[in-house]
């Protein structure tokens, strides 16, 4: 009776080439499926951690304009919004680049530094944060910006 099942394991060595197949056959389609809802997942996580960049300037802006009745004039990285109001300007996610640099956010102050201010994205569609883009505002795909009386809002 052992003998019956040494020879029975000795003729069974391993997987045939169809098995083989429909394994890496199911392996690929899965990944088809996943791989791009983890790569959606992360654009949206970078514009979250935008909106949330973006929402934590203004708070320093308006604070530095409490203190001192005008916002202050572009780059921020000149100004005193350093280290009083904030301990540093965040990169861009989605770009990577510094703040106030292009493609990454940009600040502008209208020509009376009293009035208000704009906070904004600069991604492009077939450039840098195309993925941020296209997550920003689905299906039409906007930037982001920020001013003191509008709160965040997409760009057409």
């Amino acid at each position: 009776m052992f003998q019956f099942f040494l020879r029975k394991l000795r003729n069974e060595r391993g997987f045939t080439l169809i098995e083989l197949l429909i394994v890496v056959a199911i392996i690929a389609i899965l990944a088809a499926i996943l791989i791009p809802n983890f790569l959606r997942a992360r654009a949206q996580s970078q514009v979250a951690a935008t909106k949330g960049n973006l929402k934590n300037i203004a708070t320093a802006l308006e604070s530095y304009f409490v203190d001192n009745a005008a916002y202050p004039q572009p780059p921020l990285g000149n100004t005193n919004l350093l280290p009083s109001y904030a301990r540093a300007l965040p990169p861009d996610p989605c770009s990577g680049t510094v703040f106030g640099t292009s493609p990454g956010y940009t600040y502008a102050v209208p020509s009376n530094p009293a009035t208000d201010y704009t906070l904004r994205t600069n991604w492009t569609v077939a450039g840098v944060g195309a993925a941020c883009f296209a997550a920003a505002s689905p299906p039409n795909g906007n930037n982001i910006q920020y001013t003191p009386g509008g709160g965040l809002q997409t760009t057409p």
